[in-house]
């Protein structure tokens, strides 16, 4: 029986995807871009990355959080890791999913003796 995300797959990447597991892309890059037409149509910044994950079209509260990480000028955002987790949050009175950005963890601190990998 197929599902309804495999007739219909979404060019960008949905919450869904995420599998209810948070993955920390490499921003590849984030151009604005114009989304839908006529009346609704919107411009909004797209997040690209490096591991070939769909693309991000951010709304204010994930663009927020991604020049919280990488500064506030999208052309600076390249090369910058950020992570990407599952969540929820209230929209017209509805709790719904949503893909929400924050700094990645930062790995352990190497310890006096620990080899140093190359």
């Amino acid at each position: 029986m197929a599902k309804r995300n495999e007739i219909f797959p979404s060019k960008y990447l949905k919450v869904s995807d995420l599998n209810g597991k948070p993955h920390v892309p490499e921003i590849e890059r984030a151009p604005t871009e114009t989304l839908g037409s006529g009346g609704n149509a919107e411009t909004k910044t797209v997040l690209y990355f490096r591991c070939g994950m769909k693309p991000l079209p951010l709304n204010m509260t994930n663009w927020d959080s991604v020049a919280a990480i990488a500064g506030d000028d999208t052309d600076n955002w390249p090369g910058h890791r950020i992570e990407l987790y599952p969540s929820t949050t209230t929209l017209r009175g509805s709790t719904v999913d949503c893909i929400r950005i924050r700094a990645p963890k930062a790995p352990p601190a190497a310890k006096v003796g620990d080899a140093i990998p190359f």
